[in-house]
């Protein structure tokens, strides 16, 4: 639901989620986009004031978002001639006006694009291409290492999230961030084992960890290579 409230001259456009929850969370998005998470039980006039009167806070958030990416931005740049890591592998980004596509090839990463004068529409494109290569090459991987490990889970789906690398809910469904497919194969190895292993151990406990060690005697390296550079993955 979108909202608008106004606090003197300024006005604050939101989108209102109500559910099941205690407290109000307010949240910037890219774009100027902000997110309002509130209990379902709280009336629409009591949202409007929290907003009204953190107005001040949410512009802050904006603030420091922007910032965020645009230095996240000048990290990765997108243009032609671009390094983009794949699968450990740095790869040419080659842009091309033409139906949307990618293909990989001689070291180099071929997209078309409807605008590829555009960056974000590059950006966009590009991560599209990769979570499409990222659930592929995930897809492979849970077949090879799920009947190894046993259990059985659900849906996989691929995220982007800024800090978690994946996870399993109760219902045994898999998420995945996009991002792991820049990193080496060994790294996706790791997350991929990790998830199956919490179909048996919904938890961090030493029983847990022998059980991914069981499958990747080496995890710990690449477990200490994601902390030391996740950071450093996306577009």
């Amino acid at each position: 639901m979108k909202r608008v409230v106004r606090a003197g001259d300024r006005r604050i456009e939101y989108i209102l989620i109500q559910s099941v929850r205690r407290d109000v969370l307010l949240q910037a998005l890219p774009e100027g986009q902000t997110r309002v998470y509130a209990p379902k039980q709280m009336r629409l006039r009591d949202i409007d004031e929290t907003v009204r009167k953190n107005v001040d806070a949410i512009e802050q958030m904006h603030r420091t978002l922007d910032r965020r990416l645009d230095e996240e931005r000048a990290s990765h740049p997108v243009s032609d001639g671009s390094r983009i890591a794949v699968e450990g592998a740095l790869f040419t980004l080659r842009l091309h006006r033409g139906r949307p596509r990618a293909e990989y090839g001689d070291g180099e990463l071929h997209l078309w694009l409807m605008e590829p004068e555009r960056e974000e529409a590059v950006r966009a494109a590009l991560k599209s291409a990769l979570a499409s290569r990222a659930l592929e090459r995930i897809r492979q991987r849970l077949e090879l290492y799920a009947p190894r490990i046993g259990g059985q889970y659900g849906r996989v789906t691929i995220r982007e999230q800024r800090s978690r690398w994946g996870s399993c809910s109760s219902k045994h469904n898999l998420n995945f961030n996009w991002k792991l497919i820049m990193a080496p194969p060994q790294v996706l190895d790791y997350v991929v084992i990790h998830e199956l292993c919490h179909l048996h151990e919904f938890n961090h406990s030493p029983r847990f960890w022998r059980l991914v060690e069981s499958q990747m005697p080496e995890y710990e390296a690449w477990k200490k290579w994601l902390k030391a550079h996740g950071a450093e993955l996306g577009v």
